[in-house]
């Protein structure tokens, strides 16, 4: 049985951190494949077991999943993973990549840790979280890491927009939306992408797409036409081509093997009722 939590950013990490994560799952006689859905967030993940590899499918990309901060998805990426996995991490908000003072937007990219902070730098990481328990500690020690890279920004307005989005799941009119923050389409537009590194646009596609895919998770087997409807697409055709076009296989492959780390990310937890995340 696999094990993850979350816990929130300590309060000073609140404007630029979403939550911290870890995951430990044990052993398979073969290969796993799991498929991440895009969320809109940046993420750094650290290996503290043997790590996996991750792909683009798209460009065909590939890397050693050690010790990397990535930048906001617009299509999928596929983990494969042999052998136990253990892994901490930190969501971020989407301006988080502008936060940690990286140039590059890195949107679709990634970087290792090593190339950012310098050699020896996820050895060392990784060690330090090693030697603190499953669980806050291991949080804690992550955010204390994280603490120092952390640059202030002017965020208010990308962050009103992005609440609105979420809010409505992706489904608000970009007109809308830029009368509901009370500014111009191109200067949402400048700001949201200068800060992200895609437009308020794009960024309502990813959202609608994730919760789309967490409708065909956690809904019953006939209802993909009305979570068509329901996330905005024409038809149910429409959303079972964006489907294919973003994962690689069709939505029914893709919910009959419960995808683990899709169910995660939709705050599906897999390990048992014991594993909720304290307080901080």
């Amino acid at each position: 049985m696999a094990a993850y939590l979350r816990f929130p950013p300590p309060a000073g990490q609140r404007d630029v951190v979403e939550h911290y994560w870890m995951v430990e799952a044990p052993g398979s006689a073969q290969v796993q494949r799991e498929i991440l859905i895009p969320n809109g967030r940046p993420a750094l993940a650290v290996a503290l077991a043997e790590p996996g590899h991750r792909h683009d499918p798209v460009s065909g990309a590939h890397w050693l999943n050690d010790a990397s901060l990535f930048g906001i998805m617009t299509r999928p990426n596929v983990l494969t993973q042999s052998g136990p996995s253990s892994y901490a991490g930190v969501e971020l908000k989407p301006w988080g990549v502008a936060a940690l003072g990286v140039a590059d937007g890195l949107v679709d990219g990634v970087v290792s840790l090593d190339s950012w902070l310098g050699p020896g730098t996820t050895y060392r990481l990784a060690e330090a979280l090693r030697g603190q328990k499953f669980g806050a500690d291991r949080a804690d020690a992550l955010a204390a890491f994280l603490e120092p890279h952390f640059r202030p920004l002017r965020t208010d307005l990308v962050d009103r927009a992005v609440r609105l989005i979420d809010e409505s799941r992706g489904s608000l009119p970009i007109a809308t939306l830029a009368a509901e923050v009370g500014t111009s389409y191109s200067t949402l537009h400048r700001v949201f992408s200068g800060l992200t590194g895609v437009g308020p646009k794009k960024f309502s596609e990813i959202v609608r797409f994730f919760h789309f895919v967490g409708g065909l998770l956690d809904g019953p087997s006939d209802a993909a036409a009305t979570l068509a409807a329901l996330h905005g697409y024409y038809d149910q055709a429409h959303a079972a081509r964006d489907f294919k076009r973003y994962t690689g296989v069709s939505a029914s492959s893709f919910r009959a093997v419960e995808n683990g780390i899709a169910a995660l990310m939709h705050e599906r937890s897999v390990q048992d009722s014991t594993g909720s995340a304290r307080p901080r």
